[in-house]
């Protein structure tokens, strides 16, 4: 059986090292991704941010999957909210590289999983919209950025039945915690199949069409450390990869 090659998209990080090379700009996925996409079957393969967005249907084109990663605070002048002193950076660029990647693999019918950001982006890329920071607009949150190990889950989070996510991880599981932003109001077209104990959403689903999937939570920094649970999460979408294959 042929591997999967599933694109992981990069992010652009500026050196700001005292050498030579102070304000070049590197590109690169954590690593994480690529161990939790070998470790499951797959063939990882990083997509970095380009500029001519034209060209990002040629990028994904002959790609089994893609994953959208975490980041950065996505921009909200994309889903038509003006910025709040709480959001954090944002690369207005590589947010429009996402949204480009995300709709082009709509067209192409190529599966997406998205990640922390990643589900935000999907989000936005369909309309819906984030909050732009949990403290400060979400009553009585709980915790949503851990101050323990990557590995270590810190809530849980209650699954929809006959959801992907339900069919993979059961009607419960913990979780880890890296965000300070979530969706807000759902994209059409979608719809939510996991929350967190206070109600922010952490996965959601598309409702027909191209598979898409988002989880707010950071499987890949489990899987990678050992986590056969959530090592199952990218062996399950291998698998929706794989059968979209032989349709």
């Amino acid at each position: 059986m042929r591997k999967m090659k599933i694109g992981l998209l990069g992010n652009l990080e500026q050196m700001d090292t005292k050498d030579v090379f102070i304000g070049t700009k590197r590109a690169y996925v954590n690593q994480d991704y690529v161990d939790s996409i070998a470790m499951a079957g797959g063939i990882p393969i990083i997509l970095p941010v380009i500029a001519d967005l034209d060209d990002v249907s040629s990028m994904v084109s002959g790609l089994d999957g893609v994953i959208v990663t975490g980041g950065e605070d996505l921009d909200p002048l994309l889903y038509g909210e003006q910025v709040l002193p709480a959001c954090g950076m944002c690369d207005t660029n590589t947010d429009r590289f996402f949204l480009s990647v995300i709709h082009a693999c709509d067209e192409l019918a190529i599966p997406v999983f998205g990640i922390c950001k990643g589900l935000q982006a999907i989000n936005a890329a369909y309309g819906g919209t984030l909050y732009q920071d949990i403290p400060s607009q979400v009553e009585k949150a709980i915790q949503h950025d851990q101050k323990r190990p990557r590995d270590q889950a810190v809530h849980s989070i209650l699954i929809q039945p006959f959801s992907f996510l339900g069919g993979v991880l059961g009607d419960r599981v913990m979780v880890n915690s890296w965000h300070h932003q979530s969706v807000k109001t759902v994209a059409n077209g979608f719809h939510v199949t996991a929350t967190a104990p206070d109600g922010i959403v952490e996965g959601m689903e598309k409702d027909e069409g191209t598979f898409m999937c988002g989880v707010q939570f950071h499987p890949e920094m489990m899987a990678a450390c050992g986590n056969r649970q959530m090592l199952s999460l990218f062996q399950a979408f291998l698998h929706v990869c794989q059968e979209k294959h032989h349709d």
